[in-house]
């Protein structure tokens, strides 16, 4: 099996308006992971959500001799216990407290690519010119839409549309993955909803075909969130595959 070489860029920026930041990113071309977190609870308890988060990721050690669905199952289980641990940490304050964190894994292992989320921060693969979401936000306005067969627009204007289902450390941690393989000239972009907020898939999809490396891309999209008043903390991560 022929790998593919990956090239990376990543970005974590606080924001315009925010005076801190509670996502985190990492980026290990050279293992195949990369991976963005969107700390939630406020102030330091976000901060600490999505450091655990990364950290947890960092620590393990990727088996690289099983394929992408035994590195899933590896990954879901160090999330797993991250969850726990923030669960946990969460209860020593109060009943009513979260320690949470978005999370979008993608992991790229030969020509096959693994991707595993919870929450809202995405996954998207530009080929040929054409923007694919790969992940699913797991909002209650996406629950109400998938699971009751709710309209796009009665969704997205129903009580606590935007509220996320699942994530690490609340109390349901049930994470969604897929698996495809990837081609020479794929581009993957994850990113936390600071940056979907603010610019539409269109314009993503615009600037990663105009831009030829992973850098001036991640940096053109930073700056368009940033010129429309980021509200909230911006992640970008761009991989290249050739």
């Amino acid at each position: 099996m022929k790998s593919l070489e990956c090239q990376s860029y990543e970005l974590c920026h606080t924001g315009m308006v925010r005076d801190h930041n509670e996502d985190a990113v990492v980026s290990l071309p050279g293992q195949g992971l990369w991976a963005v977190a969107d700390g939630m609870g406020g102030h330091a308890r976000g901060d600490y959500a999505s450091q655990s988060v990364i950290t947890s990721l960092l620590d393990m050690t990727l088996p690289h001799d099983v394929q992408v669905a035994g590195q899933l199952n590896s990954i879901h289980r160090v999330l797993e216990q991250t969850s726990q641990r923030l669960i946990a940490k969460a209860q020593e304050i109060s009943e009513q407290t979260i320690i949470g964190s978005t999370v979008v894994v993608v992991v790229i292992n030969g020509t096959d690519i693994g991707i595993l989320w919870a929450g809202d921060s995405r996954a998207y693969r530009l080929r040929q010119g054409q923007l694919s979401q790969l992940t699913t936000d797991h909002t209650v306005a996406n629950e109400l839409i998938r699971e009751q067969g709710f309209n796009y627009d009665d969704a997205r204007s129903a009580q606590d549309a935007e509220a996320l289902t699942t994530a690490v450390g609340a109390s349901v941690f049930a994470p969604e993955r897929c698996e495809d393989t990837t081609q020479p000239g794929d581009r993957f972009c994850l990113c936390s909803d600071g940056l979907n907020k603010v610019v539409p898939d269109w314009e993503i999809a615009s600037v990663l075909n105009a831009q030829s490396a992973p850098e001036a891309a991640a940096q053109q999209l930073l700056e368009l969130s940033l010129a429309r008043h980021a509200t909230d903390n911006v992640s970008i991560i761009v991989v290249d595959c050739a």
